[in-house]
Parts: C-alpha cells; structure tokens; sequence
C-alpha cells in the first residue's frame, strides 16, 4: 500500500511539473535590477499644470515621488529587483518626504542646477544634465532603466497630445515599443483620453538634444533605456485623468507592467554599443563637442575637430 502512495504522489507531481511549464517564468528573477529614475529634482520640478486639476496643481517630480512605489511595486511582484533613484536633493517636507520613504528612493544629491551639463564616469564623451542617473544604473549594471518624466507642449489643450517613449539608439526600441503598447492597451483611450491617438517611439542619438546625452551612456554600457513621455500635463484630459489618485496609481502600474513583460520577453542580455572607429565621433556624438570643449571632458578630445 506504501507503494503505491509513493507511485500516487509521484504521478501528482510528474503533472503539476506538466501544468507549471506554461507559466511564464521570469528571466532573471531577482538578481536582474531594474533602475526607475524620478524625472528632475525638487526646486527643479519639470513640466506642470498650467493651472489647478481638480484642487491641485501636478508637477512631473512631486508626480512620480507619489507615484513610483506603484511601478516599483508591479515590477518588485514579478521577482526583480527594482530601485528607484532621483539626481537631486532628499525632500525635507510633507508629503514628498514620506514619498520618497515608501518608495526607497535613493538619492544622488546631484541637481544640475541652471541646466548644468555633465560628462559621464563611465563614458567621458557623453555629455548632459541628469547624467548622473544612467551612471547609477551603469554602476548597478541594470537590465534596464526607466527614466519616469512627464511631457508638456503648445498650450493649455483640449486634443489628442504626441505620447511618446523615447529610447536610445542600439538597445532601446524594444523597451520602449513595449512600454508603449503596454499604455495603449491599458491607459491611453481606455480611461486617459487621446483622441485615438496612440503612443510613438522617438529615438534620440544627438547627444545635443534632450536626454540623448544618458540614453548614449546607457547604450555604450549594454543598458536598455527609456524615457516616459506619455502623458503631456497641459493637456486637459491627461491632467484631468491623473488628478484621480486611482487612475494615477493604474497609470503607474501600466508602465510597471510594461517592464514586467519586457523583462519576460527574452531580448536580454543587450549588447554594448561599440563604435566603429574609437578616434571618431559616431552618430550621436556631433554637436555638442563645443559643450565637451568648454567642459574640458578628457574623454571628449577626439571630438574637436
């Protein structure tokens, strides 16, 4: 009778061994860290509601100070390790202060104040402000990072607004063309009205534009990168929708489960972009070797011509 118990349970398990293999199974588990990085810093706030949504005026960074332990969250269930990192100072007042606690926020205490522009560790030539956040993620040697901002653009509109995921060069589509499905199915025209509209990739190399600066470290160290983009706060409907704590937080949420299926999805590990020619600027290096020269960036030598 024993045996048969044992040849019972044995058969129990050889089919529950069957049923879990079609589980999705994370890649990493929790030895893949994932970096989520609150767009600017306080006393430098972003972008923010024209005026009052519902009692009270949104900026991008009190936004994602409230909001990124909802991300962070989604992305801690599904077993990665997950850090949320901000360039500036910690807050000293309520409620951000409590904010930042819950979410773990690791400050780098490094605002770029008066638009300060700063070469990376790792890769000297790469120049921006905010520099300091991919290099923390560099450092970390994270699967990805997610840089959380908000967009604001024209006026104060009523119509459907540009959402976009902005990403870098060689690593970056896939994040980011995940990300933004991931918010079209579950945010934008499902709640967070757009007129229709979905939500873009912009891929951004000139190290001169915005943000181009980090997203080129990143990709010179392997690291897919993408900045969120997809809700402008001069946008009435945006504004309006992200007002409610509620849908705030499934906003949040969505871009966690963006990353969540992105890490799931098998496009890691990326590879390091290597340029072609090492005394040569590649495609993101032209046009701001003014900017390196006046910095006087070791790295960035062999970008003045």
């Amino acid at each position: 009778m024993l045996k048969n118990l044992q040849l019972i349970l044995l058969a129990v398990l050889v089919m529950v061994g069957v049923g879990c293999s079609s589980l999705p199974v994370s890649v990493g588990g929790s030895k893949e860290v994932v970096v989520l990085d609150i767009g600017h810093f306080i006393g430098g706030e972003g972008a923010s509601t024209p005026g009052l949504v519902n009692g009270k005026r949104i900026s991008e960074c009190s936004f994602w100070y409230q909001y990124s332990y909802y991300v962070k969250k989604v992305v801690e269930s599904a077993g990665y390790t997950c850090v949320v990192t901000n360039r500036g100072n910690a807050p000293t007042k309520e409620p951000l202060l409590s904010h930042a606690r819950r979410a773990g926020v690791i400050h780098l205490k490094h605002p770029d104040k008066n638009a300060a522009r700063y070469p990376s560790k790792y890769h000297p030539d790469r120049v921006a402000s905010g520099m300091v956040s991919a290099d923390y993620a560099i450092w970390r040697k994270a699967s990805c990072i997610v840089f959380l901002h908000h967009n604001s653009s024209g006026g104060w509109t009523n119509g459907a607004s540009p959402s976009m995921i902005i990403c870098n060069k060689f690593n970056g589509k896939p994040l980011a063309d995940t990300l933004a499905r991931t918010l079209e199915n579950e945010v934008l025209n499902h709640g967070m009205p757009n007129g229709g509209r979905g939500c873009s990739t912009v891929v951004r190399c000139v190290d001169a534009d915005r943000a181009a600066g980090w997203l080129n470290a990143c990709d010179d160290s392997g690291i897919p990168a993408a900045v969120i983009e997809a809700a402008f706060l001069n946008n009435r409907g945006h504004a309006a929708y992200l007002a409610v704590d509620a849908n705030a937080r499934k906003y949040a949420e969505s871009i966690g489960h963006g990353i969540v299926r992105y890490m799931r999805s098998g496009a890691l590990p990326q590879p390091r972009h290597i340029r072609e020619d090492e005394n040569k600027p590649d495609q993101g290096s032209f046009g701001y070797a003014a900017e390196s020269r006046r910095l006087n960036v070791p790295g960035a030598k062999r970008l003045v011509h």
